[in-house]
């Protein structure tokens, strides 16, 4: 009987295959945008300010405008994101800080398509141009009153800028 059972056992498996097809795509490209010269370890003046100007804490200067420029982007990228960091102001922490010796200042950023504030971790995408290849970044920055009383001193703020494409 055991012989049996495992006779109509092996009689009743049946075996049975199907093909699939597998289609796998992507993108090989040889290079990213590139950081144009001129925007590469930018130094942006903010020029000088008074002390006793920054009445009230907000009270700003003048903006000072400078572009980030990328080039050489390959024809396949469409968008280019710009993302900032750096310390925060202690006082005003949506403000990067100054490490310099003036007191009760920050670095106020802003993109300026239209002058949306960036803090730090903040980011914003413009259209690379597909005729130049290029993605132009076009922004500004200025002191802000974080503290009274501002104190003379000089002013140092730092902004890592990281660039992602899509």
């Amino acid at each position: 009987m055991k012989t049996l059972s495992l006779l109509l056992a092996l009689t009743s498996l049946s075996v049975g295959a199907t093909d699939v097809t597998l289609n796998i795509e992507g993108n090989i490209y040889d290079t990213t945008c590139q950081v144009d010269s001129a925007s590469q370890n930018m130094v942006v003046d903010l020029g000088q300010a008074v002390a006793s100007d920054f009445k009230d804490i907000g009270d700003t200067g003048p903006w000072k405008n400078f572009d980030l420029k990328l080039t050489n982007c390959p024809p396949t990228l469409t968008v280019a994101t710009i993302s900032v960091d750096g310390p925060r102001d202690t006082d005003h922490p949506f403000k990067f800080a100054n490490s310099g010796t003036a007191k009760g200042v920050a670095l106020e950023l802003a993109d300026r398509l239209d002058y949306i504030v960036l803090a730090p971790e903040a980011r914003f995408s413009v259209v690379i141009d597909a005729g130049t290849h290029t993605a132009d970044f076009p922004m500004a920055a200025r002191y802000y009153a974080t503290a009274l009383p501002v104190t003379a001193g000089t002013f140092n703020s730092v902004v890592q800028a990281t660039f992602t494409y899509q």
